[in-house]
């Protein structure tokens, strides 16, 4: 989640390729620690939990600190809730976490 791996690593190599300053996160320093040396060395892993406020909170605290702003932003996570999509909710995704 957050450029550590899957879809989210493959859509931050080019950007980082393209000399843009990339910025990922996930919940595990190690695949962070990974997918920065995929990357290259001019990323930046910010170790946090995207469904906690707080973690969301300290990441856009350390790009602003570090670049100023953000030019492109992409939020990629997926969610596997089984039942009608009707049920589907904003909270749904929370009765999955991993984390308390």
């Amino acid at each position: 989640m957050g450029g550590n791996s899957g879809i989210s690593l493959a859509m931050a190599k080019p950007f980082a390729a393209e000399g843009a300053k990339v910025v990922i996160t996930g919940r595990r320093q190690q695949a962070i620690d990974d997918a920065l040396w995929e990357i290259g060395p001019d990323a930046v892993g910010v170790q946090g939990d995207v469904g906690k406020l707080a973690d969301l909170d300290r990441l856009a605290a350390e790009v602003k600190r570090q670049f100023g702003s953000i030019d492109v932003y992409v939020a990629n996570v997926s969610v596997n809730v089984i039942g009608p999509f009707e049920a589907v909710t904003n909270g749904s995704s929370t009765r999955y976490s991993t984390s308390t």
